[in-house]
């Protein structure tokens, strides 16, 4: 990943001088300019995550930044750990809980609420992401790495529902893309009117 101000040469910088203004703006957390990092992202793609321009939003100076950050690459770093931990990890406990007794009825209790939800998953963080990694190499290899890992959840999922090799990868895969292009393609729908479908969705992808 570049830095700031350079296409793909990683520019070191030291911390600042410390001074009054530095102490006060350091009040704001590690987690503050990530969270600051996943808005920009969101809003603006990863050409708006600058720290010149977090910092404006934030109204602090620089000095703020490099109290937890050694330059933007390591902030651009911090932004895609927390993208594997707050959307993969309530991803899979969820595809665990649906596939945990066998029963396709657990299925909309645990993924389908995590879905219609998007509480515990951000699905315009997860459509940020892979519009990130269309420009940059770590970043989409580890979303090929994370999709692998969700894809492979959901056939165990489906082998505890009774398929057996292929046809569980397959059909993995069938769910998980269709979630994928859901949020790709960008579909307006109300929490009830996928709720009232959802019977049908689980009837073409669960069966």
């Amino acid at each position: 990943m570049s830095s700031e101000g350079s296409a793909g040469t990683l520019r070191r910088r030291t911390k600042p001088p410390t001074s009054s203004s530095n102490r006060t703006s350091s009040r704001l957390s590690r987690e503050d300019w990530i969270n600051a990092a996943k808005t920009m992202l969101v809003e603006s793609g990863i050409d708006g995550v600058k720290v010149d321009l977090l910092a404006k939003r934030m109204k602090v100076t620089r000095g703020s930044f490099y109290w937890h950050f050694e330059d933007r690459d390591a902030l651009l770093d911090a932004l895609l750990h927390l993208w594997e931990a707050s959307n993969t990890e309530p991803m899979l406990a969820a595809i665990k809980a649906a596939g945990a007794r066998g029963d396709r009825e657990d299925f909309d209790a645990t993924v389908g609420r995590l879905w219609i939800d998007e509480t515990e998953f951000d699905p315009a963080f997860d459509s940020a992401i892979r519009d990130w990694a269309r420009t940059d190499p770590d970043v989409a290899e580890a979303v090929h790495r994370i999709d692998d890992i969700r894809v492979a959840a959901f056939a165990e999922m489906f082998k505890s529902y009774g398929f057996t090799g292929d046809e569980a990868e397959v059909r993995g895969r069938i769910i998980y893309y269709h979630q994928v292009g859901y949020y790709t393609l960008g579909i307006r729908e109300s929490s009830a009117e996928r709720k009232r479908l959802g019977a049908l969705y689980d009837k073409v992808l669960l069966y």
